[in-house]
């Protein structure tokens, strides 16, 4: 997977819609795109990659919106940056693709080894990263706290 603005907007419309859908109300995209000056219909195409995936439920009508799909607890920012980026490879000297799209001198080559260790703890970090300890860190932050 790749990290791009799409991944950064993401986890921004995320964290918005955790702090703002206080009581399991819904939070609307026009709130959302308000707040944190990301295009409305972008936020649609990225809700709509995030409720496939289960992280957020819509609500039509209304009084309708957004509502997170689980417990912030078991919303991991992995499984939110693949739902909106894909499954790609971070490098591609890490793969050997049948179409050779990956490096021809792969796994020859030394260097593959310490992409694919990064690649591999840059999973595992992203994994081990909820959407409630974001919340945690933010409202520290808001409360004048050290960053973790």
């Amino acid at each position: 997977m790749k990290v791009t603005t799409r991944s950064s907007y993401t986890v921004r419309a995320l964290l918005d819609l955790a702090q703002h859908s206080l009581d399991g109300r819904p939070v609307r995209l026009s709130d959302i795109s308000e707040r944190e000056g990301i295009s409305h219909a972008y936020l649609e195409q990225l809700f709509n990659r995030l409720k496939k995936v289960e992280v957020v439920r819509g609500r039509k009508g209304p009084g309708g919106g957004y509502v997170l799909g689980k417990n912030a607890r078991s919303i991991f920012m992995g499984e939110v940056i693949r739902a909106v980026e894909g499954e790609e490879k971070l490098f591609l000297c890490t793969e050997d693709t049948p179409e050779g799209e990956g490096c021809p001198r792969y796994p020859e080559c030394i260097t593959h080894l310490l992409w694919e260790r990064l690649s591999q703890r840059f999973h595992q970090y992203l994994n081990s990263i909820s959407l409630a300890d974001l919340l945690k860190e933010a409202e520290s932050l808001e409360k004048g706290g050290d960053k973790a």
